[in-house]
């Protein structure tokens, strides 16, 4: 909140909150003197006349006269707490009737003072009367200056019947009286106009300032800030917000000590040393503490002062509070929700990331011991930019673009990321958008989890699933997929698909005389010399024990089968110089042709089968076709 105009803070402003109106203790002193003064002018004049007349009854009356009707208009202006519960009017129409009633039995009372001296009276009685009515006259003219037309009905009340008097029968010592007493009472109504004036202007000025303080007051009561002026360290002036927050009654708070607010005597010395020090260089000081309450409870207030210039020596300030309670214990909610997030991470073998809002990579930490810097090497590039494995959910580098692009959310996307000659990291990633303070887009950021290993087993299982365990070579199962792949594409392009189906003479001795583990080498050596006598189009499968066969997909025509199968028997024929030196293999070879021999792939392999048997009965070493 801005320190503004001021005023608000004058001594003579009455708070917002007090209670309603009442007639002044002021006021009712100020009537109180007038009528002390007007009792004591009657009783002057009663002494003085009384010595100059013989009328004392008469003088007695219209004393009594007089004293009564000043008590009724006092009590009148001043009604007691019985009456109208002691509030004044506030009709304007019945106000204006009630002055020019007060007026007209104040001067009427005062005006009867010439009908009680005789006609022939002596000059100082004479004198004296002039004097107490013209004196009571210019008293009235600045006691009703605020009406013009009570003043009026007041001076006739009261020199009306003088003067009549006097231009009826003149006093031998005042022939001109009557012309005297109407210049005077000119002269009165000129000083009551002057008065009425400068009433006014002194009105109208009074009403805008306790319209502007009372427009003043209301807003910084509406604050939401408690805000109070000090005067050294005392308060003088404050506001609704202040006496809640404080929990103090409204009239409670006045001449306060700041120091009584503050829970921590200590504070007090602080905050004090250094808002002087503020306040000399003609700035705001701002700071924390704990304020206490008058229930003696504390809580934590945000505080700044600013001095006011004033042309007094006197230190004045207006302070500033706001309650941030609140504030602070959410605060100190999330530091803690973000030390146990933070240790959490840092439990976690995942790594944290970041990007601008032009989704780089900009901020990589991974928290595990050790670290791994294989990510942390790739700060500056997008997220997109990575190669896609090829068993990834259905995403392209283009819809993980568009996913970033559109700033959503997302979880376990497979990342792959190329680690030089080595092999390559699979990450999952997840990651939500970041919104700066102002709730614009920052970027992303997320997590990296490294499912490298998961990705090897799960690749390990797959190969185990379609290959042999022993040579690698694929098995029966995934043989029989990519024969029923070759047969569908050689029906659409008219195509032949030959079978190669072998099975190594006389293996079971070999096992018998040098041991299933030197057999074990041999099949390993023969699924090696099988891979290089073929095609890299053609398949070499081993079906089982020392059975093989061989796909050869895309052929013109028997002949082009029988040639390869041919190749194989030199490949195996060849002597294997581990572990039985000059040891030439054999093997015995069955050849099935789509379509002419079947259209299926187990009647493929039946029929090459069946040609394998034949070749081995007819003692091995032989291609049957």
């Amino acid at each position: 909140m801005k320190f503004g105009s001021l005023s608000l803070f004058r001594q003579d402003t009455r708070p917002a909150h007090s209670a309603r109106p009442r007639a002044s203790p002021s006021a009712l002193s100020h009537a109180l003197r007038l009528h002390a003064t007007g009792q004591l002018t009657a009783l002057l004049c009663v002494i003085v006349l009384s010595t100059q007349v013989d009328a004392p009854t008469a003088l007695a009356t219209w004393w009594v006269a007089l004293t009564t009707s000043q008590a009724v208009l006092l009590i009148m202006a001043h009604p007691p707490t019985w009456w109208q519960g002691g509030a004044p009017l506030r009709d304007p129409l019945l106000r204006h009737y009630f002055s020019a009633a007060s007026a007209l039995i104040g001067g009427g009372t005062w005006g009867t003072l010439p009908l009680v001296l005789p006609s022939d009276a002596p000059a100082l009685a004479l004198a004296t009367q002039y004097a107490v009515l013209g004196g009571v006259t210019l008293a009235g003219a600045s006691i009703l200056s605020s009406s013009r037309t009570a003043f009026a009905v007041f001076i006739t009340a009261t020199l009306l019947p003088l003067f009549i008097q006097t231009l009826a029968d003149p006093p031998p010592a005042l022939p001109h009286g009557s012309l005297l007493l109407g210049l005077f009472v000119l002269f009165a109504l000129v000083l009551n106009s002057l008065l009425h004036s400068t009433h006014r202007r002194v009105v109208r000025r009074r009403s805008r300032g306790a319209t502007q303080l009372e427009a003043q007051q209301l807003m910084l009561d509406n604050a939401r800030e408690a805000i109070v002026l000090t005067h050294g360290h005392r308060i003088q002036r404050w506001n609704r917000s202040f006496a809640d927050v404080m929990r103090l009654p409204h009239h409670a708070a006045r001449h306060r000590s700041l120091r009584h607010c503050l829970a921590d005597p200590e504070d007090w010395q602080r905050h004090a040393r250094a808002a002087l020090e503020a306040f000399d260089r003609g700035t705001t000081y701002q700071g924390v503490t704990r304020l206490r309450r008058r229930d003696g409870s504390d809580f934590w207030a945000e505080i700044s002062g600013r001095r006011i210039v004033t042309g007094t020596s006197r230190l004045q300030a207006v302070w500033v509070a706001a309650d941030i309670s609140n504030r602070l214990r959410e605060d100190a909610r999330d530091a803690l929700a973000h030390n146990q997030l933070r240790k959490l991470v840092e439990q976690s073998s995942d790594w944290y990331w970041q990007t601008d809002c032009e989704h780089r990579l900009m901020h990589i930490v991974h928290h595990r011991a050790g670290g791994d810097e294989r990510l942390c090497r790739n700060v500056g590039r997008t997220w997109w930019q990575f190669p896609r494995s090829d068993r990834s959910p259905g995403l392209s580098g283009t819809q993980l673009r568009e996913i970033f692009e559109g700033r959503q959310g997302f979880r376990d996307l497979r990342v792959t990321v190329p680690d030089g000659m080595r092999p390559p990291l699979h990450l999952h990633l997840s990651g939500t958008p970041r919104l700066d303070d102002h709730g614009a887009f920052a970027g992303y950021h997320g997590t990296a989890t490294d499912v490298t290993e998961q990705i090897r087993s799960t690749e390990r299982i797959h190969h185990l699933a379609y290959h042999d365990h022993l040579t690698g070579l694929p098995n029966r199962r995934l043989l029989s997929d990519r024969l029923n792949q070759a047969i569908a594409q050689a029906r659409r392009n008219r195509e032949r698909v030959g079978i190669i189906l072998l099975d190594v003479d006389d293996f079971k001795r070999i096992n018998d005389l040098a041991g299933h583990s030197t057999g074990d080498q041999i099949l390993m050596e023969i699924a090696d010399r099988l891979r290089h006598a073929v095609r890299s189009c053609d398949s070499v499968a081993r079906l089982e024990g020392d059975a093989f066969v061989i796909l050869l997909p895309g052929l013109d025509q028997l002949q082009d089968a029988e040639q390869v199968a041919a190749k194989v028997l030199t490949a195996l024929h060849e002597p294997i110089q581990r572990p039985f030196p000059r040891s030439p293999l054999g093997a015995s070879i069955g050849i099935a042709l789509f379509p002419e021999d079947a259209d299926t792939a187990a009647g493929l392999l039946d029929v090459a089968d069946m040609r394998m048997q034949r070749a081995k009965r007819r003692g091995g070493q032989r291609i049957e076709g």
